[in-house]
């Protein structure tokens, strides 16, 4: 079975930590995560702005529910981040899947939530599972130089800095500089 095929079959699976469930995003979720992903100051280092109306989000998501790129080279993996305590939503993990075993990993957590460890355990439990039960051999994320709790949330992680990218966009009035992290699949 080759990784696109497992991955479509295991694009369901759930995953926990100790004070989170992962589940896999659906439209569903769109309205209630639609007021936090609305916050402007969620968007500060990245180039996309909030959703303009729950419609737009609603049809973000279920392109995003599909799993695939249009044109099928890539696996999109999404998870809602549920707090176990109160069942809140507090964010989602994004993973992209290349067809070279790499992945590209993204995270939003809730503002409110912010410093919490949110974002690590959430991140920490995909990882686990990329690594593990999808067969991936390399993850990568990009950061804006600017964005200092995301880079301490990578560095966490294990990630090691790789390369620097001058100029990588302009938003939001300002140019964006951006460092590349990596981290390999450990060797068993």
């Amino acid at each position: 079975m080759s990784m696109a095929e497992r991955c479509m079959k295991d694009y369901e699976v759930v995953f926990q930590t100790e004070r989170l469930r992962l589940e896999p995003l659906r439209a569903s979720h769109a309205p209630e995560m639609f007021a936090f992903l609305s916050d402007p100051r969620l968007y500060q280092f990245i180039p996309r702005d909030p959703p303009q109306t729950l419609a737009s989000l609603v049809e973000r998501f279920q392109r995003l529910e599909t799993r695939r790129s249009s044109n099928g080279d890539e696996i999109w993996l999404n998870w809602v981040a549920r707090s176990k305590l109160d069942n809140n939503c507090l964010g989602r993990v994004e993973v992209t899947i290349r067809q070279d075993a790499s992945a590209y990993l993204a995270y939003e957590i809730e503002m409110a939530s912010w410093g919490r460890g949110f974002a690590t355990e959430a991140c920490r439990r995909v990882i686990e599972g990329l690594f593990g039960e999808f067969g991936v051999t390399l993850i990568v994320a990009e950061v804006d130089t600017r964005n200092v709790a995301s880079i301490r949330v990578l560095e966490r992680l294990g990630f090691q800095r790789g390369g620097l990218r001058k100029n990588a966009d302009f938003f939001k009035g300002s140019t964006s500089d951006e460092f590349t992290y990596v981290l390999t699949r450990p060797l068993s």
